[in-house]
């Protein structure tokens, strides 16, 4: 009888949480295309995640290996406020209504210094509203993301590996949007809904 009531109390847990607990979204986005090199190849990956109404963004470099990024920017639509970007790499600044290359005009970016290049970097994007991947919008060409990525080695062996050329702007128009985990409280209450399940069988078979 203890057991039964333990696995009930834990079950109506689980099943409560699963109406009061939220879960994150996140999206998955590739920078694929190119103003020097070949399009079509995954330059760079941007994973989106909402937070409490901040969007929080992991920026990585792909191909070619051991090129980095010395700017970085996204485009939001008008109905955002005023954003603020937190967590930026040291020696990194705003640079907002950025025109770049053939890519066209972003709303926000970042900028950083020779001396502050990054393969992999992370911030987060504030706002006096509530942000979600909603809000990340294609600009006017058509480009939700774009970078000024350079050669580490400023024309060595990695850079003549791509034709000689020591930096690129890429851009990607979109991505998928990532499966969202199942929250805990599922599996949880599944577990509960077994052990009733098991003793049931039990008390059933000892009859």
């Amino acid at each position: 009888m203890k057991k039964i009531l333990v696995i009930l109390s834990l079950a109506t847990f689980a099943f409560s949480s699963l109406f009061t607990g939220q879960q994150a979204h996140a999206a998955t986005f590739f920078l694929n295309h190119s103003n020097e090199l070949a399009d079509n190849v995954n330059y760079a990956q941007v994973d989106v995640t909402e937070n409490a109404g901040n969007l929080n963004f992991l920026v990585t470099a792909l191909a070619p290996t051991n090129w980095k990024f010395s700017n970085f920017y996204f485009n939001l639509d008008g109905t955002v406020g005023t954003v603020s970007l937190t967590g930026k790499p040291s020696g990194w600044n705003p640079d907002n209504g950025k025109n770049v290359s053939q890519f066209g005009v972003f709303s926000n970016g970042l900028k950083g210094t020779g001396s502050s290049l990054k393969s992999a970097f992370s911030f987060t994007a504030d706002s006096t509203v509530d942000l979600s991947l909603a809000n990340l919008i294609a600009n006017a060409e058509g480009w939700i993301f774009a970078a000024h990525v350079q050669c580490s080695d400023r024309g060595g062996s990695v850079c003549n590996s791509v034709g000689g050329d020591l930096s690129h702007h890429i851009a990607g128009p979109g991505g998928d949007v990532s499966n969202v985990p199942v929250p805990a409280a599922v599996w949880l209450f599944g577990s509960a809904m077994a052990g009733l399940g098991t003793l049931a069988r039990r008390k059933q078979a000892a009859m």
